[in-house]
């Protein structure tokens, strides 16, 4: 339930600002109120729903300050799984892992394609990259401190939908140079030029910052991906 609650609210079926009861949503997902107040809980521990007074809930509504935090924060922690995972060395599973996602990539880039489809397929293929990464850092604390930004209804993936199409097109690209830079940064047990790279990487959506608050319903409307950065 907390799944569906929180997918809800990335997509924008439950605005942000709305309030929200146990009993209507409820009565709209048709369950018990018991999962509903457990899924609440959960929701605003993750700061995706806030308490209002005598009145249940309320959707969160996140300013562009907020936007700026949340990237940087994530930024840092992608930058020490990509260290981590420089210092580690990869697997021949695990590099195989990454260069096909990076050839996929290419493939997807290539056609030149700019709409939904293509934009959902990339987001998917990058979600599978960089949690490949983290999953060779290897730390479990910080796997989670990453999970926790996920939930955060601001990601890269939202960017590609409220860019001109020869702006997303190139925004694809050049998240597939970091992309290529990253790996070999990593194969080359480079830990800080990976850290470094990956950092980077991150923060490119801070330059658009204001466009994705500017555009948040198109950002927020897409399918809901647990997308990382680009």
């Amino acid at each position: 339930m907390t799944a569906r609650l929180r997918e809800l609210i990335l997509k924008g079926a439950l605005p942000q600002g709305e309030r929200v009861t146990e009993s209507g949503l409820a009565s709209l997902l048709q369950v018990s109120r018991t999962p509903i107040r457990l899924a609440l809980a959960t929701l605003q521990q993750e700061e995706l729903v806030e308490g209002a007074p005598n009145r249940g809930f309320r959707v969160r509504r996140f300013t562009l300050e907020d936007l700026r935090e949340i990237i940087e924060v994530r930024a840092t922690l992608e930058g020490m799984a990509a260290r981590l995972a420089a210092e580690k060395g990869l697997s021949q599973e695990q590099e195989d892992t990454l260069v096909r996602c990076i050839d996929e990539l290419e493939v997807l880039i290539a056609s030149g394609a700019c709409d939904h489809a293509t934009f959902q397929r990339f987001s998917e293929i990058n979600i599978a990259f960089h949690a490949t990464i983290t999953e060779i850092a290897g730390n479990a604390a910080l796997t989670r401190s990453l999970e926790r930004t996920t939930n955060l209804p601001f990601r890269s993936a939202p960017m590609l939908y409220v860019l001109p199409r020869e702006e997303a097109l190139m925004a694809m690209s050049e998240s597939q140079r970091d992309h290529i830079r990253l790996l070999d940064a990593i194969r080359q047990c480079q830990g800080a030029r990976a850290e470094f790279l990956m950092r980077e990487h991150a923060l490119i959506p801070l330059a658009k910052a204001a466009l994705l608050i500017e555009h948040m319903d198109a950002a927020l409307t897409i399918p809901a991906v647990a997308d990382g950065t680009f």
